[in-house]
């Protein structure tokens, strides 16, 4: 973590938080008691829809979506902006002081993020002539650019302070929480015209509209969740089928999912996009499903040396496994060359089409590196894991003859081999608490 840049964004959103609250707190002094009650039912329910909250994958973390924005939206269509900053900060205070205890200045620079994304985009919303539904009518324009300031203003400053905790690069993690194309914002988007309705039903019928739209913002987190199990369970499923394979040999058992992780670190590393990390950790998972074909099953278990039919049948597994793909409707095309090809050498001699250079599609080059990557730091039957040092000797060796030149400038840049041994090690000791788990029944 780069402490003095986190201590000095800190300081400047605490700053801000009190500049703030000095220039509107006078507007809570009006509240009626109407409007009191009000608000304590807004906060109540942003505090369920941040317990709700869904919780999802952010490379080797996890973080949460609610629809507590969806609140917040509503709330500047009926409180003055004083109010709605309140709303903010006892909903973010008490979510994380309370429910998930987390460290007090941890909370306070939650609740001071969500201040200054609701205060820009509510100063935004009345600078594009933006009024409180009380007014008679509701400027659709001034709404939109509410909603979109403040789903981007909150996904900024939460990059911003994920990348510095995690030392990460502030536009690779931006991408990563919005998700592939986008989807993040969009589907909060769409949700956002829900406020609308929530501040309509609040003037008409007060707290039973509030209760009343219960039901449209449990539909919408059940859409969302639906969505994330059901990657999830796909996700689960493959990583059943990959283990299925690996215990046929001891050696290389947790492979796959190493070389997976790895390839998602040096995707993330190289800035490409979400659905490109996405794809590239599902190749590097699947990249030895064709050795599910009980014709390899002999070949793999030999301890000896393969024989030169051995050798040419072992070879067949990457197109075996591109096939094998080619059924499952739910992977895209990029997966599946990736899975083909992960054998091709960048000097144009490996299998099973000699591509050469850039002509080998980029999952495979990744992946490529990351199957030689781990099978050094790795130990097998002839030999023990080779250290960090020697492993980096033999990328740059092998740089432009086996693997792509470039993807290793980044991974010696990076410092990923030093990750990627965490990450053998890291296995190796679940494995071996798992053998111990199991021989105690």
């Amino acid at each position: 973590m780069n402490v003095r840049s986190y201590i000095y964004v800190a300081a400047v959103v605490f700053l801000a938080t009190i500049v703030l609250a000095a220039a509107q707190w006078h507007e809570l002094l009006v509240l009626s008691i109407r409007d009191i009650v009000g608000l304590c039912t807004f906060i109540i329910i942003g505090v369920l829809s941040e317990i709700f909250a869904i919780e999802f994958s952010l490379g080797s973390y996890r973080a949460k979506s609610s629809v507590a924005f969806v609140i917040l939206l509503a709330a500047t269509l009926i409180f003055q902006p004083a109010a709605v900053l309140l709303i903010a900060v006892v909903m973010q205070l008490t979510t994380d002081l309370v429910i998930h205890r987390r460290k007090l200045w941890i909370s306070a620079f939650n609740a001071s993020q969500g201040i200054v994304a609701i205060d820009v985009a509510v100063t935004l919303f009345q600078a594009c002539g933006g009024k409180s539904i009380f007014a008679g009518s509701i400027n659709v324009l001034a709404f939109a650019v509410m909603a979109v300031t403040l789903l981007v203003a909150n996904i900024v400053l939460f990059s911003l302070l994920f990348a510095l905790r995690q030392r990460q690069s502030i536009s690779a993690v931006f991408r990563n929480v919005i998700n592939p194309g986008a989807a993040n914002l969009l589907y909060g988007l769409f949700a956002s015209p829900i406020a609308i309705l929530m501040a309509v039903v609040y003037d008409k019928m007060y707290i039973g509209g509030l209760l009343l739209m219960l039901l449209p913002l449990l539909l919408v987190r059940y859409s969302y969740l639906s969505k994330v199990q059901l990657q999830q369970a796909n996700r689960d499923l493959l990583k059943v089928l990959i283990k299925v394979i690996e215990t046929r040999d001891p050696y290389t058992s947790g492979h796959s999912m190493r070389v997976s992780s790895l390839a998602r670190l040096i995707a993330e590393d190289m800035g490409l996009s979400r659905r490109q990390i996405e794809q590239v950790e599902t190749a590097g998972l699947l990249h030895d499903i064709g050795k599910i074909d009980s014709v390899y099953a002999s070949i793999i278990q030999k301890p000896s040396d393969l024989t030169e039919e051995e050798l040419r049948v072992i070879k067949t597994h990457a197109v075996k496994g591109a096939e094998f793909l080619k059924s499952m409707t739910s992977l895209s095309d990029a997966v599946i060359e990736g899975v083909r090809h992960h054998h091709e050498r960048y000097d144009g001699q490996g299998y099973p089409d000699r591509l050469r250079g850039d002509a080998i599609p980029l999952y495979s080059r990744i992946i490529m590196i990351c199957d030689a990557i781990d099978a050094m730091l790795s130990d097998r039957p002839y030999r023990s894991a080779l250290p960090v040092e020697a492993v980096e000797r033999e990328l740059l060796r092998c740089a432009g003859t086996q693997f792509d030149p470039e993807i290793t400038r980044i991974i010696v840049r990076q410092g990923t081999l030093a990750r990627a041994r965490e990450l053998v090690q890291t296995q190796h000791k679940d494995l071996e608490v798992a053998t111990v788990g199991s021989g105690s029944h």
